[in-house]
């Protein structure tokens, strides 16, 4: 895989479904994540749209909410579900591929995100071994770089904050942009969040040197009030063990 890219489409597409193809069309992924997928017709749209693109796709919706996560790729994979039986709106999908582990994320928000991140902690340690990256809209940031000042402060932070300073996990956005300050979202009053993360641990940078941009025009064209993460990976180098058994 080459480059991957993880967006919010909002509730489900909607009226934008095509477009929103169309613009996956133009990145031409190897592997997409999309956040708040919504099974039924419009759901069904990006399901067709993977499989014109010849991507293997597999979706979960087990949160207690519509929205959930679609995973597309040219590889194969095995699914799990590692969501927190809480009852909250959120979804975590666990992807194994032959050589990458997939955490795909779709947090609730304020202090329901807690046992989420408590998830993603505990499945990015049983891929600790191989090759592991983590994408999807946590709802979260930094409570300083993140967020502009006269934003609402996150809840949750702090367990953020230790995917990185506890846990080895590397923020890729920050690891190619240093100290550069983005917005993936914007509220109604127009104060800006970094919300959607990519976070990998050493396996996957050691192999690949990924490079991670925002790519904003989905949410300034209106398709979706989110930008997409987009990464983009080298050739890998060597090859990692087999996958960790299923939760």
């Amino acid at each position: 895989m080459k480059r991957l890219l993880c967006l919010n489409i909002r509730a489900g597409g909607g009226r934008r479904a095509a477009a929103l193809c169309d613009y996956l069309d133009g990145i031409a992924p190897d592997l997409v994540v999309l956040t708040e997928w919504r099974d039924g017709p419009v759901g069904q749209a990006f399901r067709a749209w993977a499989d014109r693109c010849g991507l293997h796709h597999a979706t979960l919706n087990d949160g207690g909410t519509a929205n959930g996560v679609l995973i597309a790729a040219q590889e194969t994979c095995a699914i799990a579900s590692v969501t927190p039986r809480t009852g909250a709106t959120g979804v975590i999908a666990l992807a194994r591929f032959a050589e990458l582990s997939v955490l795909a994320c779709y947090f609730p928000s304020m202090k329901q995100k807690a046992p989420y991140f408590d998830a993603a902690i505990i499945a990015a340690q049983r891929h600790k071994r191989r090759k592991f990256i983590l994408l999807g809209d946590l709802n979260t940031g930094n409570q300083h770089a993140d967020r502009e000042p006269a934003g609402v402060r996150y809840h949750c932070a702090d367990q953020f904050d230790a995917f990185t300073r506890d846990h080895r996990l590397v923020d890729l956005w920050r690891h190619s942009q240093g100290e550069a300050r983005e917005w993936s979202w914007q509220s109604h009053r127009q104060n800006g969040f970094r919300l959607d993360h990519a976070f990998a641990n050493r396996a996957l940078i050691k192999d690949h040197a990924p490079h991670c941009v925002y790519d904003h025009r989905p949410r300034l064209s209106g398709l979706t009030d989110h930008s997409a993460v987009v990464i983009t990976l080298s050739a890998p180098t060597r090859r990692h063990p087999p996958a960790a058994p299923l939760p």
